[in-house]
């Protein structure tokens, strides 16, 4: 394979990731950064039900300590609680709760219903070929998932 394909491949992913963000995430119900954190936390613990803090904020890229305030804000807002790991009782974990999911549920459709409202400008076949190349593009990905 050559390097010239893995470098275009990582040029164009490097290049959504700030389009996507620019063009898609702007202006939807993510508001700030906390409430963006919040939604990745949740969505962790969606999957993983619970998980000490250090491991979420492995996964999310979040620091220690900035960590901890999410928490806190998190459990303070009953979208999270802690509980004693059971097989480590000196761990903590933080699990979501039936608000937090509630909450995230909410979130999730409303942000759908924008980005239907954002393809307005499109047109079917555009549609038709940004649905196919997302689905191409997450069965490529997952493939690249290094958890």
């Amino acid at each position: 394979m050559s390097e010239d394909i893995r470098d275009r491949a990582a040029e164009a992913l490097i290049s959504l990731i700030p389009l996507y963000y620019r063009n898609v995430m702007r202006n939807r119900h993510t508001g700030n950064g906390v409430l963006v954190a919040q939604y990745h936390t949740l969505g962790v613990l969606m999957k993983f039900k619970a998980l000490p803090m250090s491991e979420i904020g492995n996964r999310l890229y979040i620091s220690r300590p900035y960590m901890t305030r999410l928490a806190d804000l998190m459990i303070e807002d009953g979208l999270v609680e802690r509980q004693a790991d059971p097989s480590d009782r000196r761990v903590i974990n933080l699990a979501i709760t039936p608000k937090g999911k509630k909450f995230l549920k909410e979130s999730v459709s409303r942000y759908k219903k924008d980005l239907i409202e954002s393809f307005e400008g499109l047109n079917e076949e555009e549609l038709r070929k940004l649905g196919t190349s997302l689905e191409d593009a997450y069965r490529i990905l997952i493939k690249i998932n290094r958890e």
